[in-house]
């Protein structure tokens, strides 16, 4: 592994996903080249967990720290969020690396990174470190909204324990089980096969598209097939789960056609990128129930919605009881 990262690392590749997450990359890419320190421009908010975890293999340079001398010789930049978005001040930073080999983007997928400003001397490499945590959120996403446990434990505390000594509680509603639902995964990279993992422990059924399945169907996936079987998929599920990179070929994928195949109870879970899903007829598919709902993790407008305190989205989808 550390020959083929530091290989790939200053071989022909524009972009590609690293096998491990930020900090073990670095750990490789240090193994990989000669006993000499390198140096690395990094963003001041891990700059002392790297050094903790690569002692003194690297010499680790705050951004804000660095010299006309450190960009020069320094081989990996790993920049803040919000430097890399910045496409002047971005390019200006690279063009002053002139020893650069590494850009290591600290976040899944390269779409939010003006690729045209970074130079063709650097490899760009991303991280999975939603590998785990984001199938864990769908699943989590799936058995609430099945189980209501949430609802069931507001009802439970207004109903209880009032101080008119009143007890109103009713019993709860009988909720679905997820064993036997039928979960759609709209990408099966490692977010995707992580999702299906999950969904198999818990006697779902499995059926995915991607651009390139594998030959051989995964052990209890009932059928995966390329992204012309989406009208399949999305006819088949229950749950219908967005995990595709957002691509020309992948914006606004889900729009009025695709929605309107969906089951009428079914949800849509989307922790891709808002753009994949075409926000005008979603909102009027969710306001008209027309489908059973929907989970975001992600939405349309720039992430620095949360900063600025403008709405992540033209809509207000919190007003949806069927948005989740």
């Amino acid at each position: 592994q550390a020959i083929l990262f530091a290989k790939t690392a200053v071989g022909p590749c524009r972009a590609f996903r690293c096998p491990m997450a930020l900090l073990p990359a670095l750990l490789l890419g240090a193994l990989a080249v000669a006993a000499a320190q390198k140096t690395a421009i990094v963003d001041s908010q891990i700059s002392s967990e790297l050094k903790e975890r690569l002692g003194s293999s690297w010499r680790l340079v705050s951004l804000e720290d660095a010299t006309a001398e450190d960009l020069q010789s320094a081989e990996v930049l790993c920049p803040p969020f919000g430097l890399a978005r910045n496409a002047s001040a971005f390019s200006l930073l690279l063009e002053k690396m002139k020893s650069g080999k590494l850009l290591q983007w600290m976040a899944a997928g390269t779409d939010l990174i003006n690729m045209s400003a970074v130079p063709k001397n650097f490899a760009i490499c991303d991280v999975h470190q939603g590998g785990v945590a984001i199938p864990e959120y769908v699943l989590s996403a799936i058995l609430q909204w099945n189980v209501r446990i949430l609802q069931m434990d507001a009802d439970f505390r207004g109903c209880t324990w009032r101080q008119d000594m009143v007890n109103s509680c009713r019993r709860p509603k009988y909720h679905k089980e997820v064993a036997n639902q039928t979960v759609g995964l709209i990408g099966f990279g490692t977010i995707g096969r992580g999702v299906a993992t999950r969904a198999l422990g818990l006697q779902m059924r499995v059926v995915a598209v991607d651009a390139r399945p594998p030959a051989v169907t995964p052990p209890g996936v009932a059928w995966i097939g390329t992204d012309d079987q989406l009208p399949r998929l999305l006819a088949e599920s229950d749950f219908v789960v967005v995990a595709v990179p957002l691509l020309p070929a992948t914006r606004n994928m889900i729009g009025v056609k695709e929605l309107s195949l969906m089951k009428s109870d079914a949800v849509l879970i989307n922790i891709a990128r808002g753009p994949i899903v075409d926000e005008v007829p979603f909102w009027a598919a969710l306001q008209g129930e027309k489908i059973g709902g929907a989970v975001l993790d992600v939405w349309w407008n720039d992430f620095s919605w949360f900063q600025n305190g403008t709405w992540p989205s033209t809509y207000n989808f919190s007003s949806l009881p069927n948005f989740g």
